[in-house]
């Protein structure tokens, strides 16, 4: 699992005065929330937190479609009409109305075990656990085009300045950005760093990196299809990469951490989340118009506990999710 460093293009208003013309719109702001479920389970599931953070609702799929979701929400991406829910061992991606949350195609061909994913040039790119490969697909009509063949196995995805990035898992230390051109949809060139990658965002034009050894880590700028400069930072294990703003924020430990996107320093701490089983804090992780989003996953054995905070750790709201929530997305 990982959660999502990346935030996805919307264009709706928070304004919850905002009244449905069709009574199935229940979801027309605030934020969407991926629950992994237990492996092998099928009990994952998605939430809604409207913007006001008042009111989370629990497993709106379920409730708007009448079946479950599957096994293992991996991660989704929002678009303007469209949220695609990835179910990595249910080897299916849901397509739904981000409205009403009814599906409208579910994705099969193509797929992988499917991880993370992107949009760029009005096509899904689509990582896998176990194919060194993206699977491209029309983000209209929802067909499959083509595979790319990847050097290694990929997870995070993110797109910017007209190219598509794909880290190397991070699970296997992977070292590699290999860019895709979608015009082309072909595997341009690859960027190699000198740790293991444990993340990457974007902001505007750049994306961005973080690796990290024992030792410490870095975070490099991107542009196109070369490395434009990096910063040093103390954190050993860090994770969680994402990006808020001109700001990037990621996390090591219990601690959150940031920084600007001109990598004039490292960055500073913001504080620590509660200590829990190391494996299950900070196990979802974001932040969204300057509010940082953090779940503890509880051993993957109870519901999860989600604590929404001021960049000073002041708690703004604690919340009960699904199981394993591991990924928040503004809607």
């Amino acid at each position: 699992m990982f959660a999502i460093a990346t935030l996805y293009s919307c264009s709706n208003s928070d304004d919850d005065t905002t009244v449905p013309t069709n009574p199935d719109e229940k979801y027309l702001n605030g934020f969407f929330i991926t629950n992994e479920g237990n492996f092998t389970k099928a009990n994952a599931s998605v939430s809604h937190l409207s913007a006001d953070y008042a009111n989370l609702t629990n497993d709106i799929f379920k409730t708007a479609n009448g079946k479950d979701l599957g096994d293992v929400a991996q991660s989704m991406v929002v678009t303007d009409t469209y949220a695609f829910v990835i179910v990595n061992n249910s080897n299916t991606i849901e397509v739904v109305n981000k409205k009403t949350f009814k599906t409208v195609h579910t994705i099969t061909e193509g797929l992988n075990s499917p991880r993370y994913a992107t949009i760029s040039n009005n096509k899904l790119y689509v990582t896998s656990l176990f194919d060194a490969s993206v699977s491209v697909y029309n983000a209209e009509t929802f067909a499959f085009i083509k595979a790319i063949p990847l050097n290694f196995t990929s997870e995070k995805i993110v797109a910017a300045n007209n190219y598509v990035y794909a880290a190397n898992g991070f699970y296997s230390k992977g070292k590699l950005v290999e860019v895709i051109d979608p015009k082309t949809d072909t595997n341009t060139i690859d960027i190699t760093f000198e740790n293991a990658i444990n993340g990457i965002t974007t902001i505007g034009e750049f994306a961005y990196v973080l690796e990290t050894n024992d030792a410490a880590g870095k975070i490099s700028r991107l542009s196109g299809t070369s490395a434009l400069g990096s910063v040093a930072v103390a954190q050993t294990g860090s994770t969680n990469f994402t990006a808020d703003g001109n700001s990037l924020y990621y996390t090591a430990g219990t601690g959150v951490y940031k920084l600007n996107n001109s990598l004039a320093s490292g960055g500073s701490k913001l504080f620590d989340v509660a200590k829990g089983e190391d494996f299950s804090v900070l196990y979802g992780f974001n932040v969204i118009n300057g509010v940082v989003f953090t779940s503890d996953a509880k051993g993957f054995t109870d519901k999860s506990a989600i604590t929404l905070y001021k960049e000073d750790g002041t708690k703004i709201k604690e919340l009960t999710g699904g199981i394993a929530t591991n990924g928040f997305y503004k809607f």
